[in-house]
């Protein structure tokens, strides 16, 4: 820290009482010759808010004041890692700021965009039309995002009163090219066991679920799947792409090898039969897995033709081409 640097009693208050010297040490290394302008901004920031926020006290000044030249360093931190071509991650903003932050959110105030942001909106596009198209077919029924820590969490539940049932959904929101796997598989098949009904939406075109029978367990897909991963892990590899699947397969593999011991088993349905058998009242017991084109299908029917446009910009567009006016993309809708 320079010696010409004032950080002012409210600050050093803050400070001193949580042990932040090393962290005030790292903001200001970050905030380098700027340090004294941001401090100064702060404190007249910080007791703007104060004033006009009545939850803030006066004896919240050196707190507040901390954040903000915190939130100021990350900034500086994001900018430094992108023009070297590196991710910053939200344990290094709070190793060297102390800072608890949202990502998505730092990278928007840094003026760029975090790959999280992306994988987001393609969730978020994909609920609003999921969404859309329950509502299209069953007015009546209510929806609910389950919170995470409470065990399975699919995206969406679905229920139906008089008579009274439940559907668990789970969204898988990707590039078409990308593979429905079997790591998936067992995900529904979870869901499955846990709600009785489980559908795996998808905007995948490419799906293992082809090379199984009506009925299916989970050795099976386990095995299968251990036996394709470890094929293409072996393959040697001469492009990016292909070093790419590699790196997939290799955490395809460890994620297989965790569930080994799982022994489960349910009835695969098509979509048309999961439709049929909620409208009489009683939704099949299985897994239905919907692939991207007719999940389309699905909502071209239903006339929701904007939201079957927004699948298939989901389908078709890379990580950097994928935006949206309407549909936020910072957090995931819960």
């Amino acid at each position: 820290m320079s010696r010409k640097t004032t950080i002012g009693p409210a600050l050093q208050k803050h400070v001193r009482k949580y042990t932040l010297n090393d962290k005030l040490r790292s903001i200001t290394a970050l905030l380098g010759e700027e340090t004294q302008d941001v401090i100064d901004w702060a404190y007249a920031e910080a007791k703007l808010r104060i004033a006009e926020n009545p939850r803030d006290k006066e004896s919240d000044l050196g707190r507040i004041v901390y954040d903000l030249i915190g939130n100021e360093a990350a900034i500086t931190l994001v900018k430094q890692n992108h023009a070297r071509g590196r991710l910053t991650t939200k344990s290094e903003v709070k190793a060297k700021t102390g800072l608890k932050v949202e990502m998505p959110v730092l990278y928007r105030d840094a003026g760029l965009r975090h790959p999280q942001e992306a994988r987001n909106l393609r969730h978020n596009l994909f609920h609003e039309a999921f969404h859309a198209l329950i509502m299209q077919l069953f007015p009546d029924v209510t929806t609910s995002v389950p919170a995470t820590g409470e065990g399975l969490t699919p995206d969406l539940m679905v229920e139906h009163k008089d008579p009274d049932w439940l559907i668990s959904v789970e969204y898988k929101g990707y590039r078409s090219i990308t593979l429905l796997s079997e790591s998936e598989v067992l995900k529904g098949m979870r869901y499955q066991a846990a709600y009785g009904t489980a559908w795996l939406v998808t905007t995948s075109t490419k799906s293992v679920k082809d090379i199984y029978s009506k009925t299916i367990n989970s050795k099976e897909v386990i095995d299968l799947g251990l036996t394709r991963l470890r094929r293409i892990y072996r393959r040697r590899t001469y492009t990016s792409e292909q070093r790419e699947n590699r790196g997939i397969a290799r955490k395809g593999i460890s994620h297989l090898e965790k569930q080994i011991d799982l022994d489960m088993k349910c009835r695969l349905w098509s979509v048309e039969e999961l439709l049929e058998s909620m409208k009489a009242g009683k939704p099949a017991r299985g897994l239905i897995i919907t692939t991207g084109f007719e999940f389309i299908e699905l909502l071209k029917s239903a006339g929701l033709e904007e939201h079957a446009d927004n699948v298939l910009r989901v389908m078709k567009l890379p990580t950097s081409q994928l935006h949206s006016d309407k549909v936020t993309s910072v957090r995931l809708i819960e």
